[in-house]
C-alpha cells in the first residue's frame, strides 16, 4: 500500500486543532510536493482546502507554497464560509419556523457540525440544510417550508423510487438557491442495518446553532449516523471525503466523552457494528485517529487490504457513478401484480420529456425520445456492474 506524498498532506491536514506531531509532518512533507497545482486542485475537492488553509500561519515551511496555489486554498475557504453564511442565515429562519409552530427538529451533518465541531464556518463545506423531524410533522414542516417560500423540486423518477423504498427525505424544498431536506428516516428500508430515526429523535440533545433552539443527535448516535452515511457514498461510489473529516474530528475532540461499551450496544441495537467499526478503523489506519487497543482488536477483521486499497482510490480521485439498478430490482420484487411491476417500470424507464429533459440538459427537448437508449445503457451497466464478478 503506497500513499504519495500529496496523499500524506492531505489525510494529514484534517485536524481542526493540528498536533504538534501533524505540523511536523505537514511542514516535512512541503518540500517534497512538486505538483502544486495538482495538490491545491486535490485537497479543495477533497473538502480539506478550507482545513489546510487555516493550518498556513502555523508552517515554517509555508513559504515555499506557490502564491497561487495559496491563493487558491484562501478562496475555498472563503467560498465555504461565504456558502456557509447564506445557509445558516435561511437555516434560522426556517428552525424559528419551526420552533413557533412547536416541531421539534433535529439539525443533521454540515448545518449542525460546521458551527459546532469545526468551530468556524468556513471550514466544514455543505450544499444544504438537512433536518430530521418525526413523520408525524413531516408534511406539516412543507407546508411552512411552503409559507416561507420554498418550493419543491423532484420529479416523477425520484417520486416512484421513494414511493416503494420509503421516504428517507421529502424531496427537497429550494428558495433562492438554498435546499432543505426534510428527513424522516435516516437510510432506504432495503439496507441490512436499522438505524431508528424516532430513538434517534427522543435521544437528541438541545443545541443552540446560530442563535436558533434545535435538537442535534447525541453524541453516540452522531458518531454511528456519520458512518452510515459514509458507507451510502463509499458502497456506491461517489465518497464524500467529508464524511471522513467529520468522524476524524468528532472523535479527536470528543473521543473522551465516548462510551465505547455504550456505541457498541447501541450498534448492535441498529445492527449497525460492523459497518460502523469499518469506518472507524479506516479513520484510524488513515488519519491517525486513536482508538481503545481492544477496539482495535476486536474489530480488525472488519478491515483488509481490499478496503485499503478502495479508500485509497477514493482518495485518489476515484468516482463511480451510482446506478441504481439495485433499487429499482429491490423495488420490483417486493411488488404484489404485475400491473404495479408494468407501472413502475414505464416510469422509470420511459419517463416524461420534462424529466428526460432536465436529467440530460437538452438544448431541443422535442427530442428527448432519442436519449432513452443513453439511459437504457446506463441501466444495463448499473445491472452488470451488480452481478459481475
Amino acid at each position: 500500500m503506497h500513499l504519495t506524498y500529496s496523499d500524506q498532506l492531505i489525510l494529514s491536514s484534517v485536524r481542526v486543532h493540528p498536533t504538534a506531531a501533524d505540523i511536523e509532518t505537514l511542514d516535512a512533507l512541503i518540500p517534497l510536493i512538486d505538483d502544486w497545482d495538482y495538490l491545491s486542485r486535490t485537497i479543495i475537492e477533497r473538502g480539506i482546502g478550507p482545513l489546510f488553509f487555516k493550518k498556513l500561519s502555523l508552517l515554517s515551511n509555508a513559504a515555499l507554497i506557490p502564491e497561487v496555489a495559496k491563493s487558491n486554498l484562501q478562496q475555498a475557504y472563503f467560498r465555504t464560509l461565504s456558502r456557509s453564511m447564506v445557509l445558516y442565515d435561511a437555516f434560522r429562519k426556517v428552525a424559528d419556523a419551526f420552533t413557533v409552530n412547536h416541531i421539534q427538529v433535529v439539525a443533521l451533518k454540515g448545518i449542525h457540525l460546521a458551527e459546532w465541531l469545526y468551530g468556524d464556518i468556513g471550514l466544514r463545506q455543505f450544499s444544504d440544510i438537512d433536518l430530521l423531524v418525526t413523520p408525524e410533522d413531516g408534511e406539516r414542516c412543507l407546508q411552512i417550508l411552503i409559507a416561507l417560500g420554498f418550493r419543491q423540486s423532484g420529479d416523477e423518477v425520484s417520486n416512484t423510487i421513494m414511493e416503494y423504498s420509503g421516504i428517507v427525505h421529502y424531496p427537497p424544498m429550494v428558495r433562492n438557491d438554498v435546499s432543505v431536506e426534510i428527513h424522516i428516516n435516516l437510510h432506504r428500508r432495503q439496507k441490512p442495518y436499522n438505524l431508528d430515526a424516532g430513538k434517534i429523535i427522543e435521544n437528541s440533545e438541545p443545541m443552540v446553532l446560530n442563535q436558533s433552539q434545535v435538537q442535534v443527535p447525541e453524541l453516540h448516535d452522531l458518531l454511528i449516523f456519520l458512518c452510515i452515511h459514509l458507507d451510502k457514498h463509499f458502497t456506491q461510489g461517489d465518497i464524500q471525503f467529508t464524511s471522513f473529516n467529520d468522524i476524524t474530528n468528532l472523535i479527536d475532540l470528543h473521543g473522551e466523552e465516548i462510551d465505547w461499551e455504550k456505541c457498541i450496544s447501541r450498534c448492535r441495537e441498529f445492527n449497525c457494528e460492523s459497518v460502523v467499526f469499518k469506518y472507524l478503523l479506516l479513520v484510524n489506519r488513515f488519519f491517525n485517529i486513536s482508538l481503545p487497543d481492544y477496539i482495535l482488536q476486536k474489530y480488525a477483521s472488519t478491515i483488509g487490504e481490499q478496503e485499503e486499497q478502495i479508500f485509497i482510490r477514493y482518495l485518489n480521485g476515484y468516482t463511480s457513478h451510482p446506478y441504481g439498478a439495485s433499487t429499482h430490482l429491490k423495488n420490483i420484487a417486493e411488488m404484489h401484480s404485475t400491473s404495479e411491476r408494468i407501472r413502475y417500470l414505464l416510469k422509470v424507464v420511459f419517463p416524461s420529456r420534462e424529466f428526460m429533459a432536465r436529467s440530460y440538459a437538452m438544448k431541443h427537448p422535442s427530442l428527448f425520445w432519442l436519449y432513452y437508449p443513453t439511459r437504457h445503457w446506463t441501466a444495463l451497466k448499473g445491472v452488470w456492474k451488480m452481478i459481475a464478478p
